[in-house]
């Protein structure tokens, strides 16, 4: 699972998107877009479904969901003239062919080829699954890549946010936050391991 691989390739279509659309906006889009599959269907296949389907290629990985969101998307582009959802579809589509969908095309045109088989993965995958994601030094570089992409193309409004931090009520805030994001992390933490 190589969620940030993921997300940057959406990044990149969403910057390509955006040249041709002149609408930054587009590229937080593509980029959920790109990392939305694995974000519904790990959850809902490895642990909602564990004793049935228990697979993490599901719904959101097939062409079936592709193209509802697709034509809701170019509907919405007809009517509204928006391209918000065309660029989420765009992502989606990434998503799918680097993970090579095509080569299961029981899940791929689902729900057109039968019923989603069963597979039988060990308990604890998903977590074992996130765990050695992070451990792998590709995704550190993507987030990299893609926090000073972020930097780069929201410059102007990063200097307006960092102006606001001059502030001390936003600085305690923003402390405030912090410390309680942590102690969130290290009570989740606790009993992950425990």
């Amino acid at each position: 699972m190589y969620f940030l691989a993921h997300a940057m390739v959406g990044v990149l279509i969403g910057v390509m998107i955006a040249a041709i659309a002149g609408d930054r906006r587009v590229i937080a889009l593509t980029a959920l877009g790109a990392v939305l599959p694995d974000l519904i269907d790990k959850p809902i296949g490895h642990i909602i479904l564990a004793g049935t389907v228990d697979y993490g290629r599901i719904y959101f990985h097939g062409l079936t969901v592709l193209f509802l969101i697709l034509i809701a998307g170019l509907l919405l582009y007809h009517h509204r003239h928006r391209i918000g959802l065309l660029a989420l579809t765009a992502g989606m589509a990434s998503h799918q062919f680097f993970d090579g969908m095509w080569r299961h095309p029981v899940e791929w045109f689902w729900p057109f080829f039968g019923p989603l088989p069963r597979h039988d993965y060990s308990e604890g995958f998903l977590w074992d699954a996130i765990r050695q994601g992070l451990a792998q030094p590709s995704e550190w570089v993507f987030l990299l890549l893609i926090a000073g992409l972020f930097a780069y193309l929201y410059r102007r409004e990063l200097e307006a946010a960092l102006a606001r931090f001059k502030s001390p009520s936003f600085r305690l805030a923003l402390f405030a936050t912090l410390g309680l994001v942590i102690l969130a992390a290290l009570a989740v933490g606790g009993r992950l391991l425990l």
